[in-house]
């Protein structure tokens, strides 16, 4: 199986992912990253600060959830569009078809998909990532549809 979004402002040859070892447990004070952060003086509040300048060209959307990937067969995708995923349990192995590499990303590792990755994801038990990407929802899935909390509106206190 093949994902495929087709763009034609995309580049035709393969782009080379980025992947962070470890993302999770290199954690930066806040007053070390920004002295004028509302939270410069609370040392104990930490955060894991990597960014990633994005290509699109497409007007701006994202949209993140949960990745669950099982053992069976490779799953291919080609990305017309930029993905983030930060692995919360198991091992998911990933093929960088730029480069030749399969990373192997555990518990803490993070990788983003640039515009022209393209890769394969497989595993040989279990992986379970938390992801975003910079693409609007095509179709919302039945089991997630009615799912949205419901928040009340504020009475007008005029």
């Amino acid at each position: 199986m093949c994902i495929m979004w087709p763009d034609p402002t995309v580049s035709s040859g393969p782009v080379p992912l980025t992947v962070v070892k470890g993302a999770g447990y290199e954690h930066i004070p806040f007053a070390a990253a920004n002295s004028s952060s509302t939270l410069a003086g609370l040392p104990h509040i930490t955060a894991d600060f990597h960014s990633v300048r994005t290509k699109t060209k497409a007007p701006a959307y994202i949209t993140s959830g949960f990745y669950k990937v099982e053992a069976g067969p490779v799953l291919k995708a080609n990305y017309a569009f930029e993905e983030a995923k930060y692995v919360l349990q198991g091992q998911i192995d990933v093929f960088d078809e730029a480069t030749g590499v399969t990373h192997h990303l555990v518990p803490g590792d993070f990788a983003f998909f640039h515009v022209g990755t393209k890769v394969q994801f497989s595993t040989k038990s279990s992986g379970f990532a938390f992801y975003t990407v910079t693409r609007p929802v095509r179709d919302a899935h039945p089991n997630l549809q009615g799912r949205e909390e419901q928040v009340p509106l504020p009475a007008s206190r005029l």
